[in-house]
């Protein structure tokens, strides 16, 4: 593994996950009723302009993930790829289960089913986790890194989310938030 990996451009770099995820995204989006579109489109509002900074630092740091993969090569050395592969299949299905549980969810009522079950951001988590196993794919310590980075600084988001969910769902958001963790285990749960 290697912090700064080799850039090239190349049909054989990592930007086919990416291009996957965006894919993936787009395909939801379409057959998927209106009010989808509209919740995950909209942005949460944050408390204060030290939140809003660094929720917008976790955007582009994860928009420069994106855009990244399309510099660096996929490593197809053992361990490590073998490894990679399976976090990022792991991450990959389980996001695209908490796409579809958010998606078909009345949007009067907060969604608690599927990944929702096991936490309260699952789409965010399972995307982390997916790239995580794309930083094992190229062998890029920088792409685990920014993973962890991101852990933290996606923080404000959650809170905000939060707060936005409790004026509009109440008291079964709250009892929610008793039962389901911020991240994925009962350790993280803040």
């Amino acid at each position: 593994m290697n912090f700064l990996p080799q850039f090239n451009l190349s049909l054989g770099n990592a930007f086919w996950f990416s291009l996957l995820f965006i894919i993936t995204n787009l395909i939801v989006l379409k057959i998927h009723p209106q009010h989808y579109k509209k919740r995950v489109l909209s942005m949460p509002k944050f408390d204060n302009k030290f939140h809003q900074l660094v929720g917008t630092i976790n955007f582009f740091l994860f928009q420069g993930l994106i855009i990244l993969l399309i510099f660096i090569p996929i490593k197809i050395n053992m361990p490590f790829f073998v490894i990679g592969l399976a976090i990022f299949s792991l991450g990959y299905f389980t996001y695209i289960l908490s796409l579809v549980n958010y998606a078909t969810n009345n949007p009067e009522k907060p969604v608690v089913k599927g990944m929702y079950k096991l936490s309260r951001n699952p789409q965010q988590i399972t995307t982390i986790i997916m790239w995580v196993g794309i930083g094992f794919i190229t062998s890029s310590l920088l792409i685990i890194a920014v993973c962890i980075l991101q852990l933290i600084t996606i923080y404000p988001t959650f809170i905000a989310q939060e707060k936005y969910c409790i004026e509009k769902y109440g008291k079964e958001y709250i009892d929610y938030m008793k039962d389901t963790p911020r991240y994925l285990m009962k350790q993280l749960y803040f």
